[in-house]
């Protein structure tokens, strides 16, 4: 097998074509160009917490590097890596998109094939001074995690997550939720009536799911669901005075973050105003929705209005596209449960490369 190496997801996009995304990675080429786009809009706020990795970042050293393994049948992994702050090289995605899951990109190949590749770009990343790589929240049930339970010197965190499954439609889904889940939505709807507040859901993906991302109108609606999101955190940096809370609305990744390819948002307007809204990428390889960004205006809290965007989008999702489920990714906390989610584990492993096992 043969190991290639790139500095860039752009230069390393065709092999990721090839490859396809069809390991447990959610890290299609879409999604790791908008991790690179993501950044480089972000470096302002890198520069602020390490302008030592900022400068490194534009004239020394390139904080992505794809390593693609290939043999006689073509590609047969994908490994994108990340440069963090504190020098260890981390598989892309994760913190900076907020995507819980990572890993390799793998063909469909036997396990044995995977396993020859995977030890052999290990190697070569032991080669070019990359000592230990990490993976933040990997999925337990991928090739990458079963290969690193038999890996020498790894060490394991495990995470819960939460995900709702409707693989059996709208009224399969509501099925599964308990009583008093169904009596809670019901209530939310009647008290939308009796006060004779009218509802509107939208659905926008840059993947021909509802109605486009670009366009003057969808960057409006998208900044108004930002704006639900960005007041909510804001709270959290009360402590730390005007700039900080000035520095969050305008420099931060949240601030800065743009839609790219694969991605989608979803409101839920009461009265024309957002009420509730949630945001992420589409993995068409997994048929799910990635949710790493969800919030509900407080001025609809009396409403539910968390509760009615997710039966909206089941009901939406059901009747326009092949999606089946939505990811909520990391933390179990209780509004994620209560609304028919399932709990999964990720991990979050290291591994070193210098040993070949």
């Amino acid at each position: 097998m043969k190991v290639e190496r790139y500095d860039s997801v752009r230069a390393a996009e065709a092999c990721l074509r090839e490859a396809g995304g069809n390991g447990s990675s959610s890290q299609t080429f879409g999604v790791l160009r908008a991790v690179e786009r993501c950044f480089w809009r972000c470096l302002p706020y890198n520069a602020i917490r390490c302008p030592r990795y900022a400068m490194s970042c534009l004239f020394a050293r390139h904080p992505f590097r794809v390593y693609v393994v290939r043999d006689e049948k073509g590609v047969v992994l994908c490994a994108p890596l990340h440069l963090g702050t504190d020098g260890e090289w981390s598989v892309v995605a994760g913190e900076i998109v907020e995507l819980d899951f990572v890993d390799f990109l793998y063909a469909r190949r036997p396990s044995r094939e995977l396993y020859d590749a995977f030890r052999a770009v290990m190697r070569r990343m032991s080669e070019d001074g990359v000592k230990r790589i990490a993976w933040r929240y990997l999925e337990s049930e991928g090739a990458t995690a079963s290969i690193l339970r038999s890996w020498p010197h790894s060490t394991v965190e495990t995470f819960s997550n939460v995900r709702i499954l409707f693989q059996d439609g709208l009224e399969g889904y509501m099925r599964s939720l308990g009583a008093n889940a169904r009596s809670n939505l019901r209530n939310a709807r009647n008290r939308l009536r009796r006060n004779g507040k009218g509802i509107s859901f939208s659905f926008r993906s840059s993947v021909g799911i509802g109605e486009p991302m670009d366009g003057r109108a969808a960057r409006a609606q998208l900044r108004r669901c930002r704006s639900v999101y960005l007041k909510r955190q804001r709270s959290r940096y009360r402590n730390g005075g005007f700039l900080a809370r000035l520095f969050f609305q305008h420099g931060s990744y949240v601030a800065l973050s743009v839609p790219g390819e694969g991605a989608f948002f979803a409101a839920l307007e009461i009265d024309g105003c957002i009420a509730a809204y949630m945001e992420g990428y589409v993995n068409m390889s997994r048929l799910a929705l990635e949710v790493p960004r969800i919030a509900m205006n407080d001025k609809f809290g009396h409403y539910s209005p968390g509760w009615i965007l997710i039966v909206e989008a089941v009901s939406w999702l059901c009747e326009n596209s092949d999606i089946r489920a939505i990811d909520l990714c990391r933390g179990d906390e209780r509004y994620k449960l209560d609304v028919g989610g399932i709990c999964y584990s990720t991990e979050s492993v290291q591994a070193c490369t210098e040993v070949t096992a």
